[in-house]
């Protein structure tokens, strides 16, 4: 599923948003929505269910990741 386009990359596994970024050194890291906080984390366990591209993995463009993010966000400050 991954491929060789610039990071970064977008995508949902079992609907927790999951991006991959560049890091400075010419690597990557795998940061996934932690869905207590609403911040991202470094998860690199990830990185093999996306390149599996399982059936509960979708892939999204940057702005529809930010608003599924953001709708995550806004449920989980009305939770508080």
């Amino acid at each position: 599923m991954t491929s060789k386009r610039a990071l970064p990359w977008y995508y949902a596994v079992n609907d927790r948003p999951v991006k991959m970024v560049a890091t400075s050194d010419g690597g990557m890291e795998v940061m996934v929505l932690d869905m207590k906080t609403g911040e991202f984390k470094r998860d690199m366990s990830y990185l093999s269910q996306v390149s599996d591209g399982g059936k509960d993995v979708d892939e999204f463009d940057e702005t529809a990741f930010n608003r599924r993010v953001e709708s995550i966000r806004k449920d989980l400050g009305n939770k508080r």
